[in-house]
């Protein structure tokens, strides 16, 4: 009989990691971080300790809570293949080796080395939607999430049972990407994040606007904006969606989100509007030091710059300059998670990262942009795929949603870390 073992991801936002075991083979869906606290406790230990002997690992796609350990099997002896999209590996190698600059500039040790990127990379297999490939006795099918450039949802026949992976996905099309589309062959079992099963999100339109007259507003008092966004997904959705509302002040494009731009530019197969992206991209002036950053400044201008949570990148240059001055606005795109400067910002008005303290007089709001599906969607999206059994994961709700699932008929379960599910 197979099962799932679930060593990450349960009843939380972050870490995730899945392994499924067939009997036969054992393949491990993801193997991610814990945002809020890097340095958590990983569910899989050492290979000799675990004694895992992995046959392949699925990345569903490259943000740090799904790709942030994968370099580690590596360094504890993992020598087998990672499955993902090209968009996907070139974006999670941009994560890993920033992850090592930042341990190295914080003092602190990684339990993976520039070497144990280069046996990723040896060791990855490029794969793309639509396309099937073997692993093992197994299956493997490639569908798109939906939720950034390249994720994927992972279908798996074991010739006994066929799992779903989704990954983190969306339904909905944004400018950036088209939504998920639940057209699967027989799913037995259903594994679902639930990261906003709780609530419906704006209507994306609506959300859209909003932003633009609040930026709008901004520079007609010859105000600085900036957006502070996710390197990957919401940086790019950002510029699309100033070129759609045709913001005429100059529009800057700073940190990550350059060169994570650059690579999902490589692959337009997996944008909505890649010539699109490619004039925004082009029309964005992108700061290579300091003194750009001070011209920048100068305004009326929108900054989009990495620092989805406030945390990092060149967003604390920015911040200093703009914090106490009225005409300019902090825009923030994406939810702020329990303990970050962002989070901290909204709930006391004070900025507070390792080394400032300032008390932001500057207007600010939160606009979320979120590249997750939300309630009314995943349970939609539930009924379309109509499986035998949902696991719901990669979420602080997920128990809640299970109940709620149950009174419409549904075989679930929300699990809890190290739990092993037989399927």
């Amino acid at each position: 009989m197979s099962s799932l073992k679930f060593l990450g991801g349960c009843r939380e936002v972050g870490r995730s990691a899945v392994l499924l075991d067939t009997g036969a083979e054992k393949i491990l869906f993801d193997y991610g971080i814990k945002l809020s606290d890097p340095e958590a406790e990983d569910g899989v230990g050492r290979p000799e300790k675990a004694n895992l002997n992995l046959d392949g690992v699925l990345l569903s796609h490259c943000h740090l809570d799904h790709s942030g350990l994968i370099p580690r099997l590596y360094n504890r002896g993992y020598h087998g293949s990672v499955y993902s999209t090209a968009t996907t590996f070139d974006l999670s190698k941009t994560l890993w080796e920033d992850s090592i600059k930042i341990a190295h500039m914080e003092g602190r040790e990684l339990d993976f080395l520039d070497s144990d990127l280069k046996e990723v990379e040896r060791n990855h297999r490029r794969v793309t939607y639509g396309q099937t490939v073997p692993l093992g006795g197994c299956d493997v099918s490639v569908y798109d999430a939906g939720h950034v450039p390249g994720s994927t949802s992972f279908f798996v026949d074991t010739g006994d049972k066929t799992i779903l992976y989704t990954g983190d996905m969306n339904t909905i099309d944004t400018r950036l990407m088209k939504g998920a589309n639940p057209n699967y062959p027989n799913v037995d079992v259903l594994i679902t994040e639930t990261t906003y099963s709780d609530i419906d999100h704006s209507p994306r339109k609506e959300l859209e606007e909003n932003f633009i007259e609040k930026v709008k507003e901004r520079l007609a008092k010859d105000g600085v904006v900036i957006v502070p966004s996710f390197a990957i997904g919401r940086s790019q959705e950002m510029l699309l969606v100033l070129r759609e509302h045709g913001i005429k002040a100059p529009v800057y494009l700073d940190g990550m989100s350059v060169e994570a731009t650059k690579k999902i530019l490589r692959y337009p197969e997996f944008l909505r509007y890649p010539d699109e992206l490619k004039k925004a991209y082009h029309d964005a002036r992108t700061p290579g030091d300091d003194d750009d950053r001070k011209e920048a400044l100068e305004g009326p201008s929108v900054i989009v710059t990495t620092a989805g949570m406030l945390g990092g990148g060149p967003f604390a240059y920015y911040i200093k300059e703009i914090y106490d001055e009225e005409n300019c606005s902090i825009l923030m795109t994406g939810y702020q998670v329990e303990g970050t400067a962002g989070r901290k910002l909204l709930d006391t008005g004070l900025y507070r990262p390792d080394t400032l303290d300032l008390d932001v007089k500057c207007y600010y709001e939160l606009f979320d942009f979120s590249a997750h599906v939300g309630r009314t969607e995943l349970f939609d999206y539930i009924e379309q795929v109509d499986p035998e059994k949902v696991v719901a994961m990669h979420g602080e709700k997920a128990q809640e949603f299970v109940e709620d699932l149950k009174k419409r008929g549904y075989e679930g379960v929300a699990p809890e870390k190290g739990e092993r599910v037989d399927i």
